[in-house]
C-alpha cells in the first residue's frame, strides 16, 4: 500500500472514534496538512506531516506507517509520531 486516504488514516490511528467523524473534521477544517485545508479523500503517505486540533488541543504528527483498519491503540501509536508535545489552544487563538 502506497497511500492511503486521510480520513481512514486518522481513524484508524485512533484520533476520532469514527470514520464520518474524522470526515467531519477534516471539513471543518480541524486537520491540515502543510497549513492548508484539504480534502478527507486526500492521499497520505509515510513523512506527511499532519495538523490535527482536538478540542482545545494542537498536535502536529508525521506518518510512519499506514494502515486502512483500526486497530489497538500500541499498534495505533506506531503509525505515527507526535513532533511536538500537544499544546493548549488559546480562546481567540482559533488559526492553525
Amino acid at each position: 500500500m502506497d497511500s492511503v486516504r486521510l480520513d481512514k488514516f486518522l481513524w484508524a490511528a485512533r484520533f476520532y472514534k469514527t470514520r464520518a467523524l474524522s470526515q467531519q473534521m477534516i471539513e471543518g477544517g480541524k486537520v491540515k496538512i502543510d497549513g492548508e485545508r484539504v480534502k478527507p479523500a486526500r492521499a497520505i503517505r509515510p513523512g506527511t506531516i499532519i495538523s490535527i486540533r482536538q478540542g482545545r488541543q494542537r498536535r502536529e504528527i508525521e506518518v510512519l506507517a499506514l494502515s486502512e483498519k483500526r486497530g489497538s491503540a500500541p499498534e495505533a501509536q506506531k503509525l505515527y509520531r507526535d513532533l511536538e508535545q500537544p499544546t493548549e489552544i488559546g480562546v481567540f487563538d482559533d488559526d492553525m
